[in-house]
């Protein structure tokens, strides 16, 4: 990739000029959804439901595709397919923009051209994730430069099937009550992951999220029956009608090299295939551990993702 020009900017302009500024950027060919585009943003995402998945909760839990009220809130860009020889009211390309941008169904064209336009919004998004070849040439259209780090090989692994291997008995979803022990392991695994700490910029958001997915039943933890602490954990992190991605997968560091992770995703899987008919999950290619761990499980790459983090 070209040396990147611009680091990104920490304002964004009114929604009138974000609009003009991104049909600019674009040649015209990016626009911002608005509700009515739900229906087809949902067709979109459903011809790719192991990569979308994100975009999906995304989307069912804004409740539409309109842009967030408030000057520099989440959107969704969208490329319509007529412009690209397709059918009329259908998109060909979307991508959401929040603190994390998340481009679906873009070709290497679609993706520069989402780039350009997020460029020219001017705000700060914390990662870019998603289909490899997609996300870096939006990486690199967007002109930005200096991430903290890309990882640019991540394997998007799936299966669909109950796992060969015998589960691992005691995994199970947290209960509420185990907020206080469930938090600490969530919060280490996201510091071992990122390289950062998740409260670095305050923690009520992250509390909240780790109570949303224990609420929601989405918090698989093994308890050590002794200490109370968690010994391994994983998280549903995105579930749809089609495919339960997977999130968060720790064990902890005192019980590491007990061959608890091969049985504990086992556990994971059987619990994920009860709630949609794929699990998926990706991983970091030099991670050739936990790429053994999930192979034996049954997962078998299906694409390949990229991740640049700022």
């Amino acid at each position: 990739m070209e040396m990147l020009r611009q680091r990104v900017p920490l304002w964004s302009p009114s929604a009138d000029t974000l609009a003009a500024r991104i049909r600019a950027a674009a040649d015209g060919a990016v626009r911002i959804l608005d509700e009515d585009d739900a229906p087809t943003l949902r067709r979109l995402l459903d011809a790719e439901p192991i990569s979308s998945a994100s975009v999906v909760t995304t989307l069912e839990a804004r409740g539409g595709a309109g842009p967030a009220d408030g000057r520099g809130g989440p959107l969704f860009l969208g490329i319509d397919a007529e412009t690209r020889g397709g059918a009329a009211g259908e998109l060909a390309a979307a991508c959401w923009v929040g603190s994390n941008i998340n481009p679906v169904g873009a070709d290497e064209h679609a993706a520069e051209r989402f780039g350009l336009a997020i460029g020219a919004m001017r705000r700060r998004v914390s990662s870019i994730y998603g289909p490899s070849a997609a996300v870096l040439e939006l990486f690199d259209a967007a002109g930005w430069r200096s991430p903290r780090d890309i990882r640019g090989v991540q394997p998007l692994m799936a299966t669909d099937r109950p796992p060969d291997v015998a589960p691992l008995p005691g995994v199970r979803p947290a209960l509420p009550e185990e907020f206080d022990v469930v938090e600490p392991a969530c919060a280490a695994m996201f510091t071992e992951e990122l390289g950062f700490s998740p409260y670095r910029h305050g923690a009520a958001g992250y509390q909240e999220r780790i109570r949303r997915l224990i609420a929601d039943g989405h918090a698989m933890v093994l308890l050590d029956p002794v200490t109370g602490e968690v010994v391994f954990k994983a998280e549903f992190g995105a579930v749809t009608d089609h495919v339960v991605q997977v999130q968060g997968v720790w064990v902890r560091p005192a019980d590491r090299g007990r061959g608890l992770s091969v049985p504990g995703m086992a556990a994971v899987v059987e619990q994920g295939l009860q709630l949609a008919p794929t699990v998926s999950l990706y991983v970091n290619s030099y991670n050739a551990a936990a790429l053994r761990t999930y192979r034996k499980v049954g997962f078998e790459q299906v694409g390949t993702f990229s991740t640049i983090l700022f």
